[in-house]
């Protein structure tokens, strides 16, 4: 197949080792009578069908030309993926196969005439807005497509969970983003009562080709009261610890995968203590959508300039600012090009009449200011605007700061009031009564820690997302709920 066309579709191919656990562990202690049906949905090139048969036939005792053809059903968009598929079954028996079950059909809207005992795969990985004429149906019929920016693959399992058999289980390798987005709050709804195993790559890529973080979901219809949940970072499935959760464990908001010990923990933490946003304000940082325009360092001064490349900035228009995702505690010796007074920008007229040598900089950057926003900057009511407005008021003040991603806390506070930040969020105290230093040794405790362990995204290096979606709902024995002070 074309690769352009395996990228509109979706496609990624599953590595053989990821396909034969599943096979391996979707029919792990099951009773084997020999007349079950296992659903490839999407089989691409076949491997899960291959790998299914070759476990099957192990396990019923049946030969393997018996298995291709009374057990094993794919389906496939493509003609090409299903002519491939037939072969690579041919290739596992001598006997020549002389029926296949194959479908060529959209497996979100086929009209399948039975159900199965198991449906294992792959499926697509393709934004909902990239399906074209496609989406507007897939919106109509599921319901964990009808709102946000979702892909594809929620409906997969919408769609095996609707021809499963009353015990019957799905197992399926897709991205993890639904585990925290806001879009996959339905698909979340939809999944958790039947969840019975989790096994997380985490930031680990399986795909060699494609930067995609995934997870292998195994579902049971049988709706079971616990599952079992495991993060795995190689290239294999040994020594893998599983932690057993509560399904009543698990919110619709986010998935957080909690032992019922740390569950228990949380709780008792909540009933006597407040979360970081009811005792701060946590901000984003200036956004200009064209940094290096904006944010330089200055190669020499003197009292009314900054010189740099061949340019001189009044210094009354720049404000120091720092870069959250690289601080360390030191000077940054960075400054920031900020025509705004009052959160207001400044005219044209005052602006070049104020600070003609800012202005002819900028004017000498108008075409790359223009093109932000996919050209949209064109109608930006000052051409040299910021592409946001977030952080003109917030990101000044006495804030503590981080970055938006950290293998470990990493909050510093900023003392300077002038001082603005960029690439990350600040945290700031709601009361005067808040020590803001002791405030930033909670922010950078062991609680920080083991909470973005156990709540938040991974990323390739071990790096852990520290978005404001996360941080809001940290609890700290320092943040009391019924004594006058913090500290």
């Amino acid at each position: 197949m074309d690769i352009s066309v395996q990228k509109q579709n979706g496609v990624v191919f599953t590595p053989q080792w990821v396909a034969d656990f599943m096979v391996s562990e979707i029919l792990k202690n099951q009773k084997i009578i020999g007349n079950e049906k296992i659903l490839d949905a999407g089989c691409g090139e076949g491997v899960f069908s291959a790998a299914a048969v070759r476990k099957f036939s192990e396990l019923s005792g049946k030969p393997v030309e018996r298995v291709i053809e009374e057990n094993i059903y794919f389906i496939d968009i493509s003609p090409d993926y299903i002519k491939t598929t037939k072969k690579n079954l041919q290739k596992l028996s001598k006997e020549k196969i002389l029926k296949f079950n194959d479908i060529l059909a959209d497996f979100c809207f086929y009209n399948f005439s039975q159900k199965f005992d198991y449906i294992i795969g792959n499926p697509p990985y393709v934004r909902i807005q990239n399906l074209n004429e496609r989406r507007a149906q897939l919106q109509e019929k599921f319901k964990t497509a009808s709102n946000g920016s979702i892909d594809l693959y929620y409906c997969f399992f919408e769609q095996a969970l609707k021809i499963i058999k009353n015990y019957g289980k799905i197992c399926f390798i897709t991205p993890n983003s639904h585990f925290h987005s806001f879009a996959g709050k339905n698909l979340r709804d939809l999944l958790s009562p039947y969840l019975e195993k989790i096994v997380d790559f985490d930031y680990f890529q399986v795909f060699g080709d494609a930067t995609t973080y995934t997870a292998i979901t195994f579902l049971n219809k049988d709706k079971p009261s616990m599952f079992l949940y495991a993060q795995n970072f190689k290239n294999d499935f040994s020594n893998l610890e599983y932690r057993q959760i509560s399904q009543k464990n698990i919110r619709s908001e986010r998935w957080e995968f909690f032992s019922d010990d740390y569950s228990q923990k949380i709780k008792e933490l909540n009933k006597k203590y407040s979360k970081l946003n009811e005792v701060a304000d946590i901000h984003y940082g200036i956004a200009t959508l064209k940094d290096d325009v904006y944010i330089f360092s200055p190669e020499k001064f003197d009292d009314s300039y900054f010189y740099f490349k061949g340019y001189k900035i009044e210094k009354s228009l720049c404000v120091p600012i720092i870069k959250a995702s690289t601080y360390k505690g030191l000077d940054q010796n960075l400054y920031l090009i900020f025509p705004y007074e009052n959160e207001k920008i400044i005219s044209q007229k005052k602006f070049q009449e104020k600070y003609p040598n800012a202005y002819n900089y900028l004017s000498d950057h108008r075409e790359i200011l223009e093109s932000r926003d996919k050209g949209g900057g064109k109608n930006y009511e000052e051409f040299y605007a910021f592409g946001r407005s977030q952080g003109l008021k917030t990101s000044f003040g006495k804030k503590i700061i981080t970055s938006t991603m950290n293998i470990a806390p990493r909050f510093y506070v900023i003392e300077n009031k002038k001082t603005s930040f960029f690439a990350g969020y600040c945290v700031k105290p709601k009361y005067e009564y808040i020590d803001i230093y002791q405030l930033c040794d909670a922010l950078n405790s062991d609680f920080m820690k083991e909470y973005i362990e156990s709540v938040s995204r991974s990323y390739r290096g071990g790096y852990k997302s520290y978005a404001k979606s996360f941080l809001k709902d940290f609890v700290h024995p320092y943040f009391f709920k019924s004594q006058p002070t913090l500290f």
